[in-house]
């Protein structure tokens, strides 16, 4: 029930980043972007990406962003659109996944 102000989009290209430590800082936020080009920072896909790494498998990540690390007023929107970006998310998947069919990936789990 609740709505965006805009329309949420898939972006592709931007740099995105992600540690083991949470963005809620405008001025950090605007420093990984200002030195590193980074739109977007996640705490989660970097155990994701260290797994598959580590063993030897290719890696993508998709995610849908919650909150403006810092921009917004007042409290963290995660509870607030958490679930709308991970619906979002996941629409992203099976749309890049319906992309994949036909297509042989040797050695991996689509294969």
């Amino acid at each position: 029930t609740t709505c965006l102000d805009v329309k949420p989009k898939a972006v592709i290209g931007l740099r995105g980043s992600t540690s083991n430590i949470f963005v809620d800082n405008k001025a950090y936020r605007d420093f990984l972007f200002e030195t590193f080009k980074v739109s977007s920072a996640d705490m989660e896909s970097s155990a994701v990406v260290m797994t598959c790494l580590s063993n030897g498998q290719p890696v993508i990540v998709i995610r849908g962003m919650s909150d403006l690390a810092g921009k917004q007023s007042g409290h963290n929107p995660i509870r607030t659109f958490g679930s709308l970006a991970a619906l979002n998310a996941a629409n992203v998947v099976l749309k890049f996944i319906s992309k994949l069919r036909g297509r042989s990936f040797a050695g991996s789990i689509l294969g």
